[in-house]
């Protein structure tokens, strides 16, 4: 008898912590995503809507409502979502749906390019797809505007199949390039979104002399080959009216990821030229990078060759504690 009100009560405090923590997180509702680029159709820019949905749900701080849910919800109590979706409705449905915030997008951008190079009497020629997102965030109870970002991903990939969780170029109904464009941009756009609304961000959880473990995985849009920066905040930057615009990305080398799981990865260290793995810590942040920019950072050498200090605080603040300790 004891050993049965024991469990249950162990099920009663399991069950209210899962509770308390499903409580905290921000519930944010996805509506579907416009097609504003040419070439790109309300619906397959609805399926980027859902890559990008999925990649959030990710996230152990925010509670992804999907536009179905929102669909369902806005045909209840007769709201239209054809065409244009403005601000004021979606805050009518994120209010009756419990949601804090709500998230419009749009990609607004999918081009394809072709560079070549000629040297004496032979070429060579690549092609690239860019494709940009944008997304703003709106605040449910104020109706004003949280957050807006844009965001380009490139892919130069000459396969004709992509997976992005699930989530294949068929369904998308574009080319491998562009549809591992689209990805590329969603997976980073989506870093900003959470790091914005809830300060949780990409980063290393384990560090090694030869291999470092990733907090990203297929769920975030991981994939192997895919080069990431690693770098800690530098010094913070601020406009003239004095506002945050953020901190600068002191480098501290760059990996290439070579395994990927459900919430995690692994990666490797480049070369000599993308710094040292073993300067790496845990706590690191992480962004993805082409290798076009990876091409640019190893030309500005901007990897060390000594372990970066992290920099939170702005220099005159910083000085001023300084003289405060000395005395």
């Amino acid at each position: 008898m004891k050993r049965s009100i024991l469990l249950a009560f162990i099920f009663v405090f399991l069950f209210t912590l899962e509770a308390n923590a499903a409580s905290n997180k921000i519930r944010l509702g996805v509506m579907k995503f416009l097609g504003r680029a040419e070439g790109v159709s309300d619906e397959q820019a609805a399926a980027v809507g859902d890559v990008f949905a999925r990649m959030l749900t990710s996230s152990k701080t925010i509670s992804v409502i999907e536009r179905d849910q929102l669909d369902a919800i806005a045909s209840e109590h007769k709201l239209a979502l054809s065409g244009v979706v403005t601000d004021d409705t979606a805050v009518q449905i994120g209010k009756i749906a419990g949601c804090q915030y709500m998230l419009l997008g749009a990609v607004t951008n999918l081009a394809k390019n072709q560079s070549s190079t000629n040297v004496w009497m032979f070429g060579t020629s690549k092609n690239t797809a860019i494709a940009t997102i944008d997304v703003r965030v709106v605040d449910v109870e104020t109706s004003e505007v949280k957050l807006s970002l844009s965001e380009s991903g490139s892919s130069s990939q000459k396969g004709t199949v992509f997976n992005f969780y699930g989530m294949t170029n068929e369904k998308l109904q574009l080319e491998g390039m562009e549809a591992g464009a689209i990805a590329d941009a969603a997976s980073r756009l989506g870093l900003k979104v959470r790091e914005a609304l809830t300060g949780e961000y990409a980063q290393v959880i384990e560090a090694g002399s030869k291999e470092i473990t990733l907090s990203i995985g297929a769920t975030s849009g991981a994939q192997i080959g895919k080069f990431f920066r690693v770098y800690v905040d530098g010094a913070e930057i601020f406009d003239g009216n004095g506002n945050s615009l953020g901190h600068k990305m002191n480098d501290i080398a760059a990996v290439k990821i070579v395994d990927v799981q459900h919430d995690f990865s692994l990666a490797e260290a480049i070369d000599k030229t993308t710094g040292n793995i073993s300067l790496i810590h845990k706590g690191d942040k992480i962004y993805p990078i082409t290798p076009e920019e990876l091409h640019s950072l190893v030309k500005r050498k901007v990897f060390p060759k000594s372990r970066v200090k992290q920099t939170t605080r702005d220099p005159e603040l910083e000085n001023f504690l300084k003289g405060t300790r000395k005395k």
